[in-house]
């Protein structure tokens, strides 16, 4: 069923035009996306922006030229050493989401980057609260702390490969391919996820690379509560660049 539909998503994909003058973007052509009520949105264009995100770990978090930039010190990759970094977007998102951002890398075949979804602490508490453990960017807080929920490794450097994880606990439920780093271009990337109860899809520039059904019972519960959502990089990216963040919520008519 899974790799039927994608293959249809991509069918359609590939036939569209979009309305904004990206060929390839998805948005264009996912049903049951409500476009006209974003939960969140933005075109970076503001340092004001920077209220909405919090920064956990890393050296800085700043907007330059319309851009997020997100800065380490640029040296380690072992994820238990180094500068890595954690920028919490601070409005909680639906339990079913499309999120969509533009993404590069300063080298594309150097580096990691995770986004995390669908996340909170493991009784619930909202991802700020106090009674939460302080997080500075170790991996291993993230993963096997006290947080519940998904992240997505969709760009990971020379590794040319992207990993959905369900934690807490670092469970592997699905690997897909890497769009990102296999590109040699200096362009940005479209980078989508969507979320409906326990499928979860991702996306580059328009094109499907991950699909998984979360059945609820091989790696615990599916995560279906309202969430946040995380930017991550590993140190050593040193820095990345993301552009035209938005999460929309889905409706009824979502496909399975």
């Amino acid at each position: 069923m899974g790799m039927l539909k994608i293959l249809i998503a991509a069918a359609i994909i590939m036939a569209g035009t979009a309305a904004h003058g990206q060929a390839t973007s998805p948005s264009n052509h996912l049903e049951g996306i409500d476009w006209e009520n974003p939960v969140y949105a933005t075109e970076f264009d503001s340092s004001n922006t920077l209220q909405d995100w919090s920064l956990e770990g890393g050296q800085s978090m700043l907007i330059e030229e319309g851009k997020l930039v997100l800065k380490s010190v640029g040296k380690n990759t072992k994820p238990a050493k180094g500068n890595h970094l954690v920028a919490w977007l601070k409005k909680p998102i639906p339990e079913d989401f499309y999120l969509e951002f533009d993404f590069k890398p300063k080298n594309k075949q150097q580096g990691l980057a995770i986004v995390f979804f669908s996340t909170r602490g493991i009784h619930g508490e909202a991802i700020d609260d106090p009674q939460l453990a302080t997080r500075d960017g170790t991996f291993k807080q993230y993963h096997s702390g006290d947080l519940n929920g998904y992240h997505l490794s969709y760009w990971s450097g020379d590794r040319h490969a992207s990993n959905l994880r369900k934690n807490k606990g670092f469970a592997l439920l699905g690997s897909g391919s890497d769009p990102i780093s296999n590109d040699q271009t200096d362009n940005f990337h479209r980078v989508g996820i969507y979320k409906k109860s326990g499928i979860i899809r991702y996306y580059v520039d328009g094109q499907p690379a991950l699909e998984h059904i979360d059945d609820g019972t091989s790696n615990g519960p599916i995560w279906n509560h309202e969430g946040w959502i995380g930017l991550r990089q590993m140190d050593h990216t040193h820095w990345a660049q993301y552009e035209r963040l938005s999460v929309y919520p889905l409706n009824e008519s979502a496909p399975e």
